[in-house]
């Protein structure tokens, strides 16, 4: 179960199944960002905010759940199915150094590391093994859910150590169903990956206009999830919708590129 919280003012959610790895995820409420389009808490950079705020904005979050930012790692997202291991030497890298790389899913078995990816309606995506000490962070739109970078991060912790049947999984805010309107692209895309024989109206459904179709990104991960070998016990997913929910959330979907974008941590 995903619960809200504050700490000094900011809100965020977390999730009771990654207990007790330290992790987030932020929403638009409790930091230093004044536009009308990135207030308050924008934590992306390039959104309208000077580099000193969202690097602020920052901080304050990892303050909240107790993460150094100094060791947090996040990248420029690609919609790809890249996954990238990286280490505790790459602390600050897209913070406080310039990002070096572009990926879509960070893994990491190395203490003292945190991991980041950031959302403004795809699906994040927060994994750990706790007894291996393996977490992963990942973002999901829906190239890179049709794409398996679940499936794909899963098989990279694996490799450093983790069980399938061990890893913990929290699914956070994103676009719901009923505001994700695809076309026969997208829903061909899905229909693929998921396989007909497992297809159910929680992974899509057709829309009120004729070629368009609603999708459950956060299901069809899920779906996705349970084929890498993860238990149904062990995926906690937060039914919470970006772009119902502006107070909370930024929306790309409802605010376009004129928005501000929220942060995924997860530490080691």
């Amino acid at each position: 179960m995903q619960k809200r919280t504050d700490y000094n003012g900011v809100t965020y959610f977390y999730s009771e199944g990654l207990y007790p790895v330290r992790h987030g995820f932020s929403t638009r409420l409790g930091g230093l960002s004044k536009t009308p389009h990135t207030a308050t808490l924008n934590t992306g950079f390039y959104r309208g905010d000077k580099d000193i705020i969202v690097q602020k904005n920052i901080e304050r979050f990892c303050e909240a759940i107790a993460v150094d930012p100094h060791t947090l790692v996040v990248m420029p997202q690609i919609h790809s199915t890249e996954v990238r291991v990286v280490d505790r030497t790459m602390g600050g890298h897209g913070i406080y150094t310039p990002p070096t790389f572009e990926c879509d899913a960070l893994v990491t078995d190395s203490a003292g590391t945190a991991l980041g990816v950031r959302i403004a309606d795809c699906v994040p995506i927060l994994l750990a093994d706790p007894g291996a000490k393996v977490i992963a962070a990942v973002h999901a739109g829906w190239r890179g859910t049709v794409g398996d970078i679940v499936g794909k991060t899963v098989k990279k912790m694996c490799y450093l150590g983790a069980c399938a049947e061990d890893i913990r999984a929290a699914i956070g805010p994103h676009i719901s169903m009923a505001n994700y309107e695809v076309g026969e692209e997208v829903a061909r895309a899905v229909l693929d990956v998921v396989g007909e024989k497992a297809l159910t109206l929680r992974h899509l459904r057709p829309a009120a206009e004729e070629g368009k179709f609603l999708c459950g990104l956060g299901a069809v991960n899920e779906t996705l999830l349970l084929r890498a070998g993860l238990l149904p016990e062990h995926i906690d997913v937060c039914t919470l919708c970006t772009y119902e929910n502006a107070d909370l959330f930024y929306s790309h979907r409802r605010m376009g590129e004129k928005r501000g974008t929220m942060t995924a941590v997860i530490a080691i």
